[in-house]
């Protein structure tokens, strides 16, 4: 639940949702929790610049810490956050994904069509 949350503050922050991905995803001995954030080439580039590593890149660092940081509160777990652009994550990293979204259902909304009334 704890990652969930986590997953809508990083979607209502940047505007895109970020994934789970990784051995925490699949298997039961894993170390860490890996998340994801893939934005748009052009918005990673606006952001960040043309450097995709936060080893070298200061802006894109301070804000991987931040959010990683805020996601290991959290949720108690080891969360290894990383913000990549989309050429980048489905050239390098093509695994499964599996997207952090709340549904809310809407409760003023009119019944379904195909629901009795």
């Amino acid at each position: 639940i704890w990652l969930t949350k986590f997953g809508v503050l990083v979607r209502d922050y940047f505007g895109h949702v970020p994934y789970h991905v990784g051995s925490s995803l699949k298997s039961k001995d894993w170390r860490d929790v890996d998340v994801r954030l893939i934005l748009p080439d052009d918005e990673f580039e606006q952001r960040f610049g043309r450097n995709q590593s936060a080893e070298t890149n200061p802006k894109l660092a301070a804000v991987t810490l931040a959010f990683a940081v805020l996601g290991q509160e959290m949720t108690s777990l080891p969360v290894d956050f990383q913000i990549q652009s989309a050429s980048h994550a489905n050239e390098r990293y093509p695994c499964p994904r599996s997207a952090l979204i709340e549904i809310h259902e809407d409760r003023e909304e009119a019944p379904c069509r195909r629901c009795p009334n």
